[in-house]
């Protein structure tokens, strides 16, 4: 293997292995009715009573998965392509050859990318429609996860307002109808 080569392949590898430790990296926090980040630990949100009109199974992908998986497949094909392209004929045929082979590397690599990543970035989920209290039915997608329990039509439920605004639906099969109001201790003077 020629010298040139040799730097090149490490060269690729490197690139691909930079590509991938990336995309590894880019995984969001997910949220679900059994699991919370440390951040919330200790802090108190407010819970609306609601019914469960409607519950589906949904796919979550992440905002800008497949454009950061394209610009690295991209990168990564356009590299190979160029590489095996110089590998073909000499002279003026070669240069051509190496920018064909990087154009079609390119776009294939980018293609592939966005596919894979993706894959990589999408995650099961579930949408409830409910109807609070007060008559206004909402839509919520949440994250699903193992040992979730998914809250079904007619049950329920309870919606945990978030400060942030990414509210949850949690199960309410535990709660009682009714309740004694907590008692009072009265400050005397």
């Amino acid at each position: 293997m020629s010298k040139d080569r040799h730097i090149a392949t490490r060269f690729l590898t490197g690139t691909i292995l930079a590509a991938a430790l990336v995309a590894a990296g880019c995984t969001s926090p997910k949220v679900s009715d059994s699991l919370y980040r440390s951040s919330e630990v200790g802090t108190s949100k407010r819970i609306v009573r609601c019914r469960v009109l409607e519950v589906r199974e949904v796919k979550i992908r992440d905002d800008d998965s497949g454009e950061k998986g394209e610009a690295i497949g991209g990168i990564a094909g356009g590299l190979t392509g160029g590489i095996l392209g110089s590998t073909v004929g000499g002279g003026a045929g070669q240069g051509i050859a190496t920018v064909g082979g990087a154009t079609v590397g390119a776009v294939a690599g980018g293609a592939a990318g966005r596919q894979l990543s993706d894959q990589m970035h999408t995650r099961q989920g579930v949408e409830y429609s409910i109807i609070l209290s007060d008559g206004s039915e909402q839509t919520h997608v949440q994250d699903f996860l193992e040992g979730d329990r998914v809250v079904q039509v007619g049950e329920t439920c309870r919606l945990q307002i978030e400060h942030d605004g990414k509210n949850r639906v949690l199960p309410a099969e535990h709660l009682q109808d009714r309740i004694q109001a907590p008692k009072q201790t009265k400050i005397i003077p």
